[in-house]
């Protein structure tokens, strides 16, 4: 009997923890949500930082091509 009474206390504290979990998100989420500037600038800098990430990708393809093209010339003057 003791073993059931632990499982049931343990079932009523989880669901008490999830009631407050829920009960908190209502209560205090919608003041910490981000509001429609946030988003937009969140927005505005996740485009910069793809523009970014895409002019790197560009320049990293200049360098390789740099380097091998080096590359092929150390050969031809080492024959």
């Amino acid at each position: 009997m003791g073993i059931l009474l632990q499982i049931a206390i343990g079932v009523g504290i989880i669901i008490l923890c999830v009631g407050l979990v829920r009960w908190g998100n209502l209560y205090f989420g919608n003041r910490y949500r981000k509001s429609g500037q946030d988003r937009a600038a969140a927005d505005r800098a996740e485009q910069r930082l793809d523009e970014i990430d895409r002019r790197l990708t560009e320049v990293q393809d200049v360098m390789i091509a740099l380097s091998e093209k080096f590359d092929r010339f150390e050969e031809r003057d080492q024959r």
